[in-house]
């Protein structure tokens, strides 16, 4: 059973979602930790984008305070990894086609599964 499906074996299921960045990365691998430690099903980390369109104004802002603070996917990959030495609850991205194409689809999907990306 995918860890994704096993979240939602009560029916339902707690997911958090973090902006990673903002304020910085620091602050996003303490709020994963905490979310986790208090009973977060899974957690969605946004990977900020420069045109968030499709967003309210509260994750728009955050993706661009992210993004003028110097986070970059490769940094989010990193965080990810060290965050897998602790974290064991699922863990998926939100974010939009621009970033996983520009960085090259199959680069992009093949980092996350090596570093424990649930979907």
């Amino acid at each position: 059973m995918s860890r994704i499906k096993n979240a939602f074996e009560n029916g339902k299921a707690f997911i958090a979602f973090i902006t990673c960045g903002d304020p910085d990365l620091e602050t996003t691998a303490a709020a994963v930790r905490e979310a986790a430690r208090n009973g977060a099903d899974l957690i969605e980390l946004g990977i900020p984008f420069s045109d968030p369109t499709a967003e309210g104004p509260v994750i728009q802002a955050a993706n661009l305070r992210a993004l003028n603070g110097g986070v970059t996917t490769d940094k989010i990959f990193d965080l990810v990894r060290e965050l897998r030495t602790d974290v064991s609850i699922p863990m998926v991205f939100m974010t939009y086609a621009n970033v996983v194409f520009s960085y090259g689809a199959e680069t992009f999907i093949s980092t996350c599964r090596e570093i424990g990306i649930n979907g």
